[in-house]
């Protein structure tokens, strides 16, 4: 009878332990979402000051639970890194030439007359240079085209260049590949030019925008687009004008903490801390405009997973097999900024990173459905075992998984370097970047799921020594928006012209029509690539099944794609 009633009690406090266990969990979990997710934050927008304060409360529990600050050589937590907030021209200089029968010619800054471009240094001012007319700005020597076959005495001169090509708008025209103005302006930079003055003679091509895009890189000369007078310039001797450009940069901050237990290896926890403030860089969903996105979802939720995986590992001694990395990235949301520079500028040695776990949108488990998604389980042969031998009730939860390690979120940047990834995501919804995703809408008790799921991973893989990477076949998140994909991962950080393939997804559009790695794309169909900007619009135009061309830079070779979505 005693060993009877012993039983009972030892189920009853069992039971009665692990109820407050998960009670303890959800409630800091909800501490952290709902200061993440309040307010006061403004929506984290990268570089902003509500980033900046998720960053020190993110710091403040790395602190709290005595990990290494390991962002910089100086012992903080925040790993920092700059990004152009705003460049907005304030000059109202006139522009004046000379032409070379000595008649001088003015125009006013006001109405669109003349204006700085995107491509244009922030401070400059010429006198009476000496102008060149370049052409079309064009060296295609396989095209039998070089407008600067003549290169005697140009030199430190203003170059007068058209936009466009001898195409004259052509669709698939074979100069589209040079008719960037990123392309212009560099070839016209290496030719020695002072300054460089576009004008529009013809027609068939839109007039540049006036809008100074914070993503393209500004060059060390000023450059401007003239609005009429084409033929006059063309007859210029030389030439004066202003370009007074106001930049405002915004440092944004990685928080990185570290868990040294003087092991070979290193596991990466991370989550994306930043969202989309009121909106100030677009990618909201909203047709109102002006509210803040706090994006209780994305990715307060993650980041609370994070923290919580955190204070498991700390205090638990049977993970002390492996050295720990925790990290709260900024500038996921403009293209995974954060991630991308620690895997350029990393804190301990990715060679000896066994795996890393990113977390973003784990707080909206469907009540129904009960599916946590797990991406990345092809990137090594361990995860395919792991997860499979895990035991969870399916009546609460269920794991779905895919092999792809690449998609729209910071594992993506862990996957190139060859680094085993799995990303958990439990599923797009209606509030998906909009004003509307806020902390009443999680889901505390599937959070905890995904909290017990992700810990019983980490358990199975506890004693490995080795995790050897593969590549995979992509299937994208349902976070990803596009109608179709290339299935290549763009180099977010590299600002020369066009876009550069920093990986390409093996049975994708991309590497059936013959990318590689390393490739630049400047045309895509009719669409000019001259940024990240421009190949994401230029996808939103195309539909499944569509075929066209990509024109691609490989080392010095232009090469011509065809592809089909």
């Amino acid at each position: 009878m005693r060993l009877i009633y012993f039983t009972i009690f030892s189920i009853c406090f069992s039971l009665t332990l692990n109820a407050q266990k998960k009670k303890d969990v959800v409630s800091r979990f909800k501490n952290d979402i709902t200061y993440l997710a309040s307010d006061q934050l403004e929506g984290r927008l990268t570089g902003s000051s509500g980033e900046k304060r998720s960053s020190l409360y993110i710091a403040d529990e790395f602190k709290k639970y005595n990990l290494t600050p390991i962002g910089d050589d100086n012992g903080s937590f925040f790993q920092e890194f700059e990004i152009i907030k705003i460049r907005i021209s304030q000059c109202k200089e006139p522009l004046t030439w000379v032409e070379r029968t000595m008649l001088i010619k003015q125009l006013k800054a006001e109405n669109g007359n003349f204006y700085p471009l995107s491509q244009s240094s922030n401070k400059a001012e010429l006198q009476k240079a000496p102008t060149h007319i370049a052409g079309f700005g064009i060296e295609a020597p396989e095209l039998n085209h070089n407008d600067y076959s003549d290169t005697n005495n140009i030199r430190g001169k203003v170059f007068i260049i058209q936009i466009g090509s001898p195409d004259s708008g052509k669709v698939h025209g074979k100069f589209n590949a040079y008719e960037s103005l990123n392309y212009k302006v560099d070839q016209a930079i290496k030719h020695g030019a002072s300054g460089v003055v576009f004008i529009r003679t013809d027609t068939m091509y839109e007039i540049p925008s006036g809008k100074l895009q914070r993503n393209v890189t500004p060059r060390d000369i000023p450059v401007i687009f003239v609005n009429g007078n084409q033929s006059s310039l063309l007859n210029s001797k030389d030439i004066s004008f202003k370009v007074d450009i106001a930049q405002l940069n915004s440092t944004a901050h990685n928080v990185v903490g570290f868990i040294n237990n003087h092991k070979k290896n290193t596991i990466i926890i991370g989550a994306h801390q930043d969202h989309l403030g009121y909106n100030e860089y677009g990618g909201s969903r909203d047709t109102k405009g002006g509210q803040i996105h706090n994006g209780a979802d994305d990715n307060a939720s993650g980041v609370a997973m994070m923290l919580e995986l955190m204070r498991k590992i700390k205090k638990t001694r049977k993970y002390r097999k492996n050295n720990y990395v925790f990290i709260a990235f900024s500038g996921e949301e403009q293209g995974l900024l954060g991630s991308n520079y620690f895997v350029k500028h990393p804190r301990v040695d990715l060679d000896k990173v066994l795996y890393m776990l990113n977390y973003d949108m784990v707080g909206r488990l469907d009540s129904t459905k009960k599916t946590l998604m797990i991406y990345g389980v092809g990137t090594t042969p361990a995860w395919k075992k792991s997860i499979s031998s895990l035991k969870t009730d399916t009546s609460i939860i269920k794991i779905k998984t895919t092999e792809g390690g690449t998609g729209s979120s910071d594992h993506t940047s862990f996957y190139y370097s060859n680094i085993p990834v799995l990303h958990f995501f439990t599923g797009q919804h209606y509030d998906y970047h909009m004003p509307s995703d806020d902390e009443h809408l999680i889901n505390y008790d599937g959070m905890y799921n995904v909290y017990k799921v992700s810990m019983k991973v980490i358990k199975s893989v506890n004693k490995k020594k080795e995790m050897p990477f593969t590549a995979t076949k992509t299937e994208e998140s349902t976070k990803m928006s596009f109608k179709v994909t290339l299935g290549i991962m763009p180099d977010y950080i590299y600002d020369g012209i066009g876009l550069r393939v920093d990986g390409v997804n093996a049975d994708r559009p991309g590497d059936k029509a013959g990318l590689l790695k390393g490739d630049v794309i400047t045309k895509m169909g009719s669409f000019t690539i001259v940024s990240i900007q421009d190949y994401m619009k230029a996808l939103g135009e195309f539909n499944k099944g569509d075929s066209t061309t990509i024109e691609v830079k490989r080392g010095e070779e232009l090469k011509i794609l065809n592809v089909t979505f």
